[in-house]
């Protein structure tokens, strides 16, 4: 059999559960659905941190942010050393590994890795990157609207949306403070996921005899949330619910969790917010429709046989878990993902992968595949060989980093801020390991809303130790740079 080809289509912010196969009672999923029930689903999957930049760089590196050195996202504005908002220059990313290796590669979507104008990293024959392009360069997606004449809802008079202008300063209704900005376009061609998957044909369009790689990078469910009037009629707001823990006075969990940027006041409009869940909903249920489209011209092609098509999100999304919104924590809602690979020529259907999969392990699992690796220092493990002949990979520890929100958002360059926060989940418990502030351990089979924190409990003391000397070797193994004060 030739090479398989690759296509990862990496989602912005999507929750693990907001997917009809992992059980969600309302979202409608169907393309991705068929996926599942035909390919090989990473149940309980973790992103290597729940922040944009950092986790796209694991993901596409297979190692955790202290190794490949991009602590905080990225801007154009972000380039000095110190500010950690940039991946390193040797960095080996799949591109770097499937170009070398005599793949055609594209990507379209946001890069946000760094020097985003750039074509890069094995992408360059194919390089249709947004965003993040700085203020003196055009922007491909930006011109896109101009040339067919609509609207560009992401940008406005104060400054394009989720730009550094501060949000009192935007044009925005009170609700949408809370984080999760959404608007109503007129016209499909307005929508971002849209035009990236267009790019996308357009690359399968164009195919060679060379196999290829498609990085697809869906900026959404991420704000700004675009959508169709239909699209969130679908979604009535008397049929959704309010999460258990909306009403969460995060008693006995660190402090800084109070003071984030997506806490919901205790006075919030719940009706308001329900409109928003619609809206992020009917935005999931559209992404869904265009991964559907990339599908059919895989058909259309004759290549969906020897294509591996793998599905999943930077990081997650609270939506009101534990009252808030966003990510930059390790609540199952923030750091926790959804995560799908198919293979109609290689792997089984209707496979689950039942214990935690780490986020750095993906990469190195597709390279494996393709019968190719890294060749050099990583976190993750491939887990191939069980997939292939759907067996059960071994359990081990995996893990997540962040960066305090002042070092995320380019207010703080301070190693402690930019290297503030550490996760490991072994078998049935999450650690948090808190540079400056009380930690945090939860028995998740007992406890899986995380509302009792056991860190302090003299009965775990031995836990918490294990569980920390676990997080020392792990920054150790290809760091620790910036997290030092955990390889003890």
């Amino acid at each position: 059999m030739p090479s398989p080809n690759v296509i990862l289509i990496m989602c912005d912010q999507l929750r693990y559960d907001c997917l009809g196969y992992a059980g969600h009672p309302l979202v409608k999923t169907p393309h991705l659905d068929r996926l599942a029930e035909g390919g090989v689903v990473f149940d309980t999957t973790y992103c290597p941190s729940p922040v944009c930049s950092p986790a796209r760089a694991s993901w596409l590196t297979g190692t955790y942010p202290h190794y490949h050195g991009q602590l905080a996202n990225y801007g154009p504005t972000r380039l000095e050393p110190e500010k950690m908002a940039v991946l390193r220059p040797d960095a080996v990313t799949l591109g770097d590994v499937f170009s070398a290796n005599g793949y055609r590669c594209g990507i379209a979507g946001p890069w946000h890795l760094g020097h985003d104008h750039v074509p890069q990293h094995g992408f360059e024959e194919f390089w249709r990157v947004y965003r993040y392009q700085g203020e003196s360069r055009p922007d491909i997606l930006f011109d896109y609207f101009d040339e067919v004449g609509v609207p560009n809802i992401y940008q406005s008079e104060s400054g394009p949306a989720n730009s550094t202008v501060p949000i009192e300063k935007r044009r925005i209704p009170e609700i949408q403070r809370c984080g999760l900005q959404y608007v109503r376009i007129d016209d499909p061609r307005q929508q971002r996921t849209t035009w990236t998957i267009e790019q996308g044909l357009e690359f399968l369009d164009t195919k060679d005899d060379r196999p290829f790689f498609l990085f697809l990078s869906v900026k959404d469910p991420h704000p700004l949330i675009a959508v169709m009037k239909e699209w969130v009629d679908a979604y009535p707001l008397e049929d959704i619910e309010l999460p258990a823990t909306f009403k969460d006075d995060l008693e006995g969990r660190p402090a800084w969790l109070h003071t984030e940027s997506g806490r919901l006041p205790d006075d919030v409009d719940e009706s308001k917010f329900r409109e928003m869940v619609a809206h992020y909903y009917a935005l999931v249920t559209h992404i869904d429709d265009q991964v559907g489209r990339i599908v059919k011209k895989l058909q259309e092609l004759d290549l969906e046989e020897n294509t591996i098509l793998a599905f999943f999100s930077d990081h997650g999304e609270m939506l009101g878990d534990h009252q808030t919104t966003t990510k930059r924590n390790f609540f199952e809602a923030s750091s926790r993902v959804p995560c799908l690979a198919t293979w109609p020529g290689g792997l089984p259907a209707g496979h689950h992968v039942e214990a935690p999969f780490g986020g750095v392990d993906l990469a190195p699992t597709l390279l494996d595949l393709c019968e190719l690796s890294f060749g050099g220092p990583i976190d993750g493990r491939s887990v191939a060989d069980a997939i292939r002949s759907g067996a059960q990979p071994a359990a081990i520890p995996v893990f997540s980093e962040v960066a305090t929100s002042d070092a995320i958002n380019d207010r703080s360059p301070a190693p402690e801020d930019l290297a503030a926060r550490v996760m490991v989940r072994e078998g049935s418990w999450k650690f948090n390991w808190n540079r400056s502030d009380i930690d945090e351990l939860y028995d998740l089979p007992s406890d899986p809303d995380e509302l009792h924190n056991l860190a302090s409990d003299p009965g775990q003391a031995d836990r918490v130790a294990h569980l920390r000397g676990l997080i020392s070797q792990m920054v150790q193994h290809t760091g620790p740079g910036h997290y030092h004060w955990c390889a003890t």
